[in-house]
């Protein structure tokens, strides 16, 4: 058991070394700090909760009427993480945006998506909406994921994730070596049992948009590991190239991406069609990762 664990720890420590090799990474590090920096000091306006309504901003936009959406943020984070992308989606017009906050205390993934699911129909009912957009960062990924896929909100338009462990987080694996009771960090170690579970239950669902956010520097959720890679979803993933875990979430370009991807989605004048993903090789890359069964048979 020793071995495996320590020839996956090697490899990820190699995949780091390799990367850091890279010109883009020191400043790409230096930035992510500075990020950390930035996150921290917007933590306490995130404490406010709106309620399921969230903040209603009124549009003079002529199109149709926008679908809410509902922002799920990552592990020990607030709301204040949706600052800029929530400003972005107010720019191209989208009325109804609320921001969920949890506390994953002694919780997992299951319970935070059975409290996702309430919420969404919450914010629904006071919209009067009959879809909602889910987008979520890190952990909230696998949130509104597991709320849709086998949480029964089939009521989403889109289903939206940025940095979010798809194939777990190397880092979780330390948690083997201690006697930490983290349900969550549990979850997330690759390969663990909840993610093959989750693996397993993806399925078709020609009604929601799925699309994941990766990018080449992020150290913690690295690279492949951030995409949905199961065929049945039809998931496309995007690069936000040179960027870290928390520094994607201030970038203009992904609260740009975001905001305009759901107004293509909702159909709205000027956007055009959501962007369509290519086709993703999972035997092509020399990454270390697990991946499902049923992706790394359809891509042979």
């Amino acid at each position: 058991m020793v071995k495996p664990l320590l020839e996956k720890t090697a490899m990820f420590v190699d995949a780091v070394a390799r990367g850091a090799r890279r010109p883009q990474t020191l400043p790409t590090q230096v930035r992510e700090m500075a990020s950390g920096i930035v996150t921290g000091a917007l933590y306490p306006f995130g404490f406010f909760d709106s309620g399921p309504g969230g903040r209603v901003h009124p549009t003079p936009d002529p199109g149709p009427p926008s679908t809410p959406v509902l922002l799920v943020h990552g592990y020990m984070a607030n709301k204040s993480n949706w600052y800029f992308v929530e400003r972005e989606l107010r720019n191209v017009g989208i009325e109804h945006i609320h921001a969920m906050n949890y506390s994953a205390h002694r919780a997992d993934v299951e319970r935070l998506a059975e409290v996702c699911v309430l919420r969404a129909h919450e914010v629904m009912a006071a919209t009067g909406s009959d879809r909602i957009h889910l987008v979520g960062h890190s952990l909230g990924g696998l949130v509104i994921r597991k709320a849709v896929q086998a949480g029964g909100l089939t009521e989403a338009a889109s289903v939206v994730t940025v940095a979010t462990p798809h194939g777990g987080v190397d880092l979780a694996r330390l948690t083997g070596f201690t006697r930490s009771r983290n349900m969550i960090a549990a979850q997330l170690r690759p390969g663990s049992e909840f993610l093959r579970r989750m693996w397993a239950e993806s399925h078709a669902m020609p009604d929601t948009r799925f699309v994941a956010y990766y990018s080449n520097l992020d150290l913690l959720v690295t690279g492949r590991r951030a995409m949905m890679l199961e065929p049945e979803l039809a998931a496309t993933n995007i690069l936000m190239k040179d960027h870290g875990h928390l520094s994607v979430m201030l970038a203009p370009s992904l609260a740009a991406s975001v905001a305009n991807e759901l107004a293509a989605i909702d159909g709205r004048a000027g956007f055009g069609q959501p962007i369509a993903g290519l086709p993703v090789n999972v035997a092509a890359s020399s990454e270390p990762v697990d991946v499902p069964v049923k992706a790394a048979a359809a891509s042979r």
